[in-house]
């Protein structure tokens, strides 16, 4: 029996999982009977039930069952340093016996941090700061709205930008018979407004020939453009050569604001974000994650004429009694102090190359049709040899957190003692904490699990069974 046929057994066991889960099955239990589905979002749930982790410290994480993993999972990529960092930690406990957990009110520590990030993203005149990344696209938008006098906006097939109904559009679709149509849009939620899928568009990432012909035609209606600059949330999909210069030429002609998402991005990529990087700079950035290393603060940065729309100053009501949150500021301000060393990149640039190396080795070595891809510590296999530069490109495969190779492969990496959290792609993240052991004991486990699957993995992917 191959690896992903024991994963399919496993599947339908009991419990789903190769590890002992008697606690996290007890645990869902009482969750699901007081939460919808057992956990608090989508993105925490998982076939049959979620691994309940406990404890988090470095590249560690503990699960309730005593299960110890290494995790490349980094709480969707938010913990750059690792868990429980011992200088960020110190920092907000300094912040909480000087000045306190939360006052809603204005104080010094926010301002220093609205400093440091104006020096820091070449695009950012101006910061405001909210608690998600989602608050985060949702005041981007609305500004742009504002600022333009226009309402609709284009977005990407595949990007994510939040759970809002201005931005959940086509997450995680892709039409079997579509290669040669143009997006259209499809909401992500149940509830959203009918007239709201009139003030989207919808285009392929790396098509700049559609965005500039939309943008030609219909910019006089469209407020924003708003993408990831790095397809993050579909792996690491990188921009091809002149994708977002030409976004920003197209924007600029049009009076259409560019707004990168760099959430994932920001500071990950260095301490200008990808924008910084990739030398394309747009009208508005959202920053999150990484920006408090787990705390939980997002931040809207842009051009002053833009950003001075807002409230108190402008007619843009931006508000939040967590808005500068002490503690989160505090954060955010060691967080970004510990990055402006660069040691953190040079880090993740040196593991992510014997990461790609590795695997990269044992794909050819076993003769799959598979890819590992890199950017930034954020790493994807894709279980294809086709080349991907869109979400089409791999999503007809790869659409469901039970796809049976894809969760074969993360089972296995579980008996291994690695954690790679269920997405409908196999990503990870690199974080300081990581080693070149923990990396080379992914590679390892990887080359194994190709080697025992080689005469499946080595079908086109259209050839393989279904789950």
């Amino acid at each position: 029996m191959s690896a992903v046929e024991r994963g399919q057994a496993s599947t339908r066991s009991a419990s789903g999982w190769p590890v002992p889960t008697t606690e996290s099955a007890r645990l869902f239990e009482r969750a699901s009977a007081v939460s919808p589905g057992g956990v608090q979002g989508e993105g925490r749930s998982s076939s049959p039930y979620p691994l309940f982790m406990t404890r988090a410290q470095g590249a560690r994480t503990w699960d309730v069952d005593g299960n110890e993993y290494i995790d490349f999972h980094a709480s969707f990529g938010a913990v750059l340093l690792g868990h429980n960092d011992p200088r960020i930690n110190a920092a907000v406990r300094s912040a909480m016996d000087l000045h306190g957990i939360s006052f809603s009110t204005a104080n010094p520590l926010e301002v220093e941090l609205a400093e440091r990030l104006v020096t820091m993203i070449p695009s950012a005149d101006k910061v405001v700061f909210s608690c998600s990344g989602s608050e985060a696209t949702y005041h981007a938008i609305r500004l742009a709205r504002a600022f333009t006098g226009r309402e609709r906006i284009l977005k990407f097939e595949g990007n994510y930008h939040g759970w809002h109904d201005y931005v959940a559009w086509n997450h995680h679709f892709a039409m079997a018979d579509a290669d040669g149509s143009t997006p259209e849009p499809i909401a992500a939620s149940a509830g959203i407004p009918a007239f709201v899928r009139d003030l989207v568009l919808v285009r392929e990432y790396n098509d700049a020939a559609g965005v500039r012909e939309v943008l030609a035609r219909e910019g006089d209606t469209i407020a924003a453009v708003i993408v990831e600059p790095v397809f993050h949330n579909a792996g690491a999909i990188l921009p091809d050569p002149g994708f977002l210069e030409a976004l920003r030429e197209a924007c600029t002609a049009a009076g259409t604001l560019l707004i990168f998402d760099e959430v994932i991005t920001g500071f990950r990529h260095g301490p200008g974000g990808a924008q910084a990087r990739l030398g394309v700079m747009p009208d508005l950035t959202t920053l999150g994650k990484a920006l408090g290393n787990g705390f939980p603060i997002s931040a809207l940065a842009g051009r002053a004429e833009v950003m001075d729309h807002l409230g108190p100053k402008g007619d843009v009501l931006f508000a939040g009694t967590f808005a500068g949150h002490t503690l989160n500021v505090a954060a955010a301000l060691e967080s970004t102090r510990i990055v402006l060393e660069g040691e953190i990149h040079e880090h993740l640039g040196r593991l992510g190359r014997r990461l790609t190396t590795g695997i990269g080795a044992a794909i050819a070595a076993s003769g799959v049709r598979a890819q590992v891809l890199e950017s930034a510590g954020v790493w994807v296999v894709y279980f294809t040899d086709e080349p991907i530069r869109r979400f089409r490109d791999f999503a007809r495969f790869a659409m469901d957190k039970n796809d049976p190779v894809q969760r074969a492969f993360r089972n296995w990496l579980l008996e291994c003692g690695i954690y790679v959290h269920p997405h409908y792609v196999v990503r990870g993240y690199l974080t300081g904490a990581h080693t070149e052991a923990d990396v080379d004991r992914l590679i390892e486990a990887t080359a194994s699990f190709l080697a025992a699957n080689r005469e499946l993995l080595a079908l086109p992917a259209s050839d393989r069974p279904a789950g």
